[in-house]
């Protein structure tokens, strides 16, 4: 018997027949004593102390009542038996139904279709088992869309320069391109954006697996945020951009990956540079609470509402031929999602299309001692 429906229907019905029947004997029996005791209540004792049983004191009028009690006890525990075998089935259905609709589901997602759902419209443990099932495909669904695009851009980071790469040696190598120090500029540079990719990238494993935590030091922030502007400030002279920073003047020092921070804060600058024409960035850092919080405000083109839930993303970028322009690999952002995470921070993303942008990270005072796990 495989079948989980009938399992549970005849278990269901064999446990209220065993209840009936119980019932049943238990009435009869009760029943029989107190006909007794009527009997010899009514003076009829000698009559069995003549004869020895009851069966011998009864008449007529007596056995027909037996006889009808009986028959009734069996007609009630018949349609006693026949409503529970109807009740044991619906039960049985309620409870069965829905385990084989998540099996049938589970099936479904283990041949690949993530886009399986069962119905949430229970409120008990069946309803939550369901509500769950659906979190984890959906879930699974967002993380092989996410893996997808991984690996496609990955693959188109690595084409473009490669392709230059290999185009260059070869005319090289068939003596149609000079080799001369312009030319071996060219092919350092896209030597450069490859280390550079592949480096982001072995961070990014890392900080993900948990395997590359902070190397805690306590970090005077105010001097930090200066050199981080001072690195950063010829990139924004190059486009007339105005770089200006804000620091509370009784900003505590903070525990902290001194270096994290640093890349944090110059990755965010970096971006706002990249997507800011005209205008200027501001970097402001204050205490919030238990936290410092360090904004980075740009002028720039902002970002569609559409984009921001993907703005954290592997390779995502709101203008791809801008990011390409100034060299970015798309994972800027993705560090310090992972960076921030790491040290039981967050970063965050308010923006306006056309008017600009504002980045907020915020870091725990003291060392974070339980890693957050990335969404």
């Amino acid at each position: 018997m495989h079948s989980l429906l009938a399992r549970v229907t005849i278990t269901v019905f064999a446990t209220t027949a065993i209840v009936v029947l119980g019932l049943m004997l238990v009435v009869n029996y009760q029943v029989s004593e107190n006909f007794s005791s009527y009997l010899y209540m009514s003076g009829m004792h000698s009559m069995m102390m003549n004869h020895g049983n009851m069966a011998a004191m009864m008449g007529a009028p007596e056995r027909q009542f037996l006889i009808s009690l009986k028959y009734s006890l069996l007609v009630t525990a018949g349609i006693m038996l026949l409503i529970g075998a109807v009740v044991s089935y619906y039960l049985a259905r309620s409870i069965a139904v829905p385990v084989i609709d998540l099996n049938r589901a589970v099936n479904d997602v283990a041949s690949g279709n993530l886009d399986t759902a069962v119905a949430t419209d229970r409120q008990d443990e069946v309803g939550q088992l369901a509500a769950a099932f659906n979190a984890m495909t959906a879930k699974l669904k967002s993380n092989t869309v996410l893996r997808q695009r991984f690996l496609a851009g990955v693959a188109h980071e690595l084409r473009t320069p490669l392709t230059i790469l290999k185009a260059n040696l070869e005319g090289i190598g068939d003596g149609v391109i000079t080799p001369d120090q312009q030319q071996m500029n060219s092919l350092t540079e896209e030597v450069d954006r490859l280390a550079k990719l592949v480096g982001e990238l072995r961070e990014l494993s890392l900080l993900e697996a948990g395997q590359l935590n902070p190397d805690y030091t306590e970090v005077d922030l105010p001097a930090t945020l200066r050199q981080v502007i001072q690195k950063s400030s010829p990139l924004a002279v190059e486009k007339n951009l105005v770089l200006s920073f804000r620091i509370e003047e009784t900003l505590p020092n903070i525990w902290a990956d001194a270096a994290m921070v640093q890349q944090m804060v110059y990755n965010l600058i970096m971006n706002a540079i990249r997507y800011t024409a005209a205008g200027g960035i501001t970097v402001t850092a204050g205490r919030d609470g238990k936290a410092v919080k360090i904004e980075v405000i740009d002028t720039g083109i902002g970002i569609a509402a559409e984009d921001i839930e993907h703005i954290f993303d592997y390779f995502y970028r709101v203008d791809p031929a801008r990011a390409k322009q100034s060299g970015g690999t798309g994972l800027g952002l993705a560090l310090v999602r992972q960076m921030a995470l790491a040290h039981g921070g967050q970063i965050y993303v308010a923006s306006v299309l056309g008017q600009g942008s504002t980045f907020t990270l915020k870091l725990p005072l003291h060392p974070h001692q339980k890693r957050i796990v990335s969404p």
